[in-house]
């Protein structure tokens, strides 16, 4: 540690030796800004070091550790310019040739007599035994010796040896201070050790067993202080009040149906017998609407607000961006008017029209559609009755709770594309019941995808230009806007300018910093086929309904997220014809590689949340903290099913006992479960 006083706890990362403001940078991104952050940077993985096969006893087809010493590192030219790397590794049994391509770099990071520890499939080419591309790690024989070692997560320039040397120095000196969240009265009755012992031996087990044991106490404190902050949500999101019942099966809502070009599917139709019969209830419907890209959410939303307007109430369409919401304002627009049903637009410009707000509080709107401009204080309704949030991964309770805060206690439809195991949604959505809408509608087709190497976009954009000759259209969505120093990854104005000066098609942009106008307006023109190819960014990712679309091309898709990927390829093929997507990118780490691979194997959303809760962990998948509730670090739902319904038994027991968590024992949870609730909860909840 650094002189003078020991830092504290709550302590910048900066105070600790050797943590200077490059490599604090570093950390922050890994979620550590403080030295107590640092606790819960939990290993991905251990190796067992002590588990080696000689070289002499490897055989092809097999995946072994093999430790050893390198003899040598020589670079061979490799198509082009790119090159092979052979490594000569050496164990006093015998010799093996380990294979990196694109790694011209090892000869400087390998210097002959390094000691090294790899993990990987080894396989013959010729008379020699090979390992390609393994998992590698310098060993330091001057650190001290452990048979089971921890695998962090990295950041910038964080290695492994300086990840576990800086743990090394924290977790023995500040698991000791940390507040334990589980009353004793618990601890005793699960046989559990306390939370300083399982911090240390998550980081540092002597053993397997240790190991999971330390998890599986880790995991349960993660479980119980989420359940009981859902619990407390769930509490004042229904506890006792009433609302207006509305008219599911009213006459606009029959004509609606009427007019519709095709049937409403089974998975529909399920889901809205659900949702309807909410809506005739006394109280207040709280309920997330879960379905896949394409599954027909919208045509539910519309019908609960028909049921609204039905029964001479208003209804509230939340979108998380200013183009969802005009989006969706056009569409309900075309769909309502013909029924003599209002609709007005709260969003961008449009939010700051006097006149729109003074129809909407005379009720002269049926339905409003808009972003955070619903929630604005100066917003108000005539009768508002219902509440329809639409990406509801985008906004947190406490928005939901003051759009819902407008009306008598109205309804509340949330809907999300991310799709979620049942379990785990029960579990993090608490506060509201579920529905699922599982398969695609009638007639729509899978989205083709395919990846494609940065080398290969010349052929990848002459597919483009035959769409477009065809008389399709084409999305090209980047990971930036502007070009970056940093990064030599493609961004949506570069490939525009690039794209502009190629005749053959006409070319537009999207991106997130252009005016509203300006947005709505290239939106349209694609939308009116006036451009052939739209370049954006990850706006396009939701709700953009364009029929005569059917190429999607990702650049640098590797930098996206599993669930952003599947949300994009779903803007395509929404029409008759079949639906392309493919997958620009070179991915330099095992996580874009299974992201890529996924997408290619895989067109059904909830197998690719499972696969991305694999990948990424549940924290990172579902966005937990936008929610306003505690997320996941550690726990895996699908393998941590067991510990997490532990946890809700673990949290009706001690609320049946102690609702506010009052008790002396039961102080530490409730500070971790307000800390983490953060102002989900007003100051007058629970204090």
């Amino acid at each position: 540690m650094s002189a003078g006083p020991a830092p504290l706890l709550g302590d910048p990362v900066t105070r600790l030796g050797g943590v200077g403001p490059r490599r604090a940078a570093d950390l922050a991104r890994l979620g550590a800004a403080t030295v107590a952050d640092l606790l819960t940077i939990w290993p991905r993985r251990h190796r067992d070091r002590s588990r080696v096969t000689p070289i002499s006893q490897l055989a092809a087809g097999g995946v072994y550790h093999v430790m050893g010493t390198v003899r040598d590192v020589r670079v061979q030219p490799h198509f082009g310019s790119d090159v092979t790397a052979h490594v000569y590794l050496r164990d006093g049994s015998a010799e093996l040739d380990v294979l990196f391509f694109h790694a011209r770099y090892l000869a400087r990071m390998l210097p002959a007599g390094s000691r090294l520890w790899l993990s990987g499939r080894v396989d013959r080419r010729g008379p020699r035994l090979v390992m390609v591309h393994p998992e590698w790690e310098r060993v330091d024989e001057s650190a001290p010796s452990r048979g089971i070692v921890p695998i962090y997560p990295l950041s910038g320039e964080l290695s492994q040896r300086w990840m576990r040397s800086l743990m090394e120095r924290v977790v023995p000196a500040y698991a000791p201070q940390v507040a334990d969240p589980m009353p004793s009265a618990v601890r005793a009755a699960w046989s559990l050790p306390s939370r300083a012992w399982a911090l240390q031996h998550l980081h540092f087990p002597d053993s397997a067993e240790d190991a999971e044991r330390a998890r599986t106490r880790l995991v349960l404190d993660e479980a119980l202080v989420l359940t009981v902050g859902v619990q407390w949500l769930r509490q004042r999101a229904v506890g006792g009040v009433s609302g207006i019942p509305l008219q599911p099966d009213g006459p606009l809502a029959r004509r609606f149906v009427a007019g519709l070009p095709f049937q409403l599917t089974p998975a529909q139709s399920r889901a809205w017998a659900e949702v309807a019969a909410d809506l005739e209830k006394g109280a207040p419907m709280a309920r997330l609407l879960q379905g896949d890209v394409g599954a027909g959410k919208t045509i539910l939303a519309v019908l609960a607000c028909l049921a609204a307007v039905d029964a001479g109430q208003q209804a509230a369409f939340m979108a998380p961006t200013e183009l969802l919401a005009s989006q969706h304002a056009d569409v309900l627009e075309e769909w309502l008017s013909p029924l003599g049903v209002s609709v007005g637009l709260l969003a961008g410009s449009e939010a700051l029209r006097g006149d729109t707000r003074a129809q909407l509080e005379a009720g002269a709107i049926d339905v409003a559609v808009g972003t955070q401009a619903l929630v604005q204080e100066r917003t108000q309704f005539h009768r508002l009755a219902l509440v329809v949030v639409d990406e509801q991964h985008r906004f947190g309770v406490r928005q939901r709770s003051e759009l819902a805060s407008k009306g008598t206690y109205p309804h509340l439809l949330v809907m999300t594309a991310t799709p979620i195991p049942r379990s785990l949604a029960l579990t993090v959505y608490g506060d509201l019941e579920l529905s699922r809408m599982l398969g695609r509608p009638p007639g729509r087709q899978p989205v083709a995808t395919r990846r494609a190497a940065r080398a290969e976009r010349r052929e990848v954009y002459q597919e483009v230009l035959a769409a477009v000759r065809r008389g399709e259209q084409a999305f090209v969505v980047c990971p930036f806007v502007d070009p970056s120093e940093s990064s030599d990854a493609k961004s949506a104005v570069q490939v525009y300018e690039g794209m502009r000066t190629v005749a053959g098609w006409r070319v537009g942009l999207l991106h997130g910093r252009l005016p509203a106008a300006a947005k709505a307006d290239a939106m349209q023109a694609f939308r009116r086929r006036e451009l052939d190819v739209l370049v954006a960014t990850t706006i396009v990712e939701v709700g953009v309904d364009v029929p005569n679309a059917t190429v999607m091309v990702i650049e640098d898709a590797d930098r996206f997220g599993l669930a952003e990927l599947h949300q994009l390829r779903g803007r395509v093929g929404r029409g008759r014809q079949a639906g392309r997507c493919i997958l620009v990118a070179d991915p330099a780490g095992e996580d874009g590689e299974a992201r890529l691979n996924a997408l290619v194997e895989c067109q059904d959303g909830f197998e690719l949340a499972e696969r991305d809760l694999e990948i990424r962990g549940p924290g990172e998948v579902l966005g937990l903290r936008q929610h306003g509730v505690p997320g996941f670090g550690l726990t895996r739902p699908t393998e941590d099913l067991g510990r997490l319904q532990a946890a809700q038994r673990m949290a009706r027991q001690l609320l049946d006992q102690d609702p506010d968590l009052q008790h002396r024992d039961h102080a530490a949870l409730r500070a971790s479960v307000l800390a983490a609730l953060g102002e989900a909860l007003p100051s007058t909840v629970l204090h």
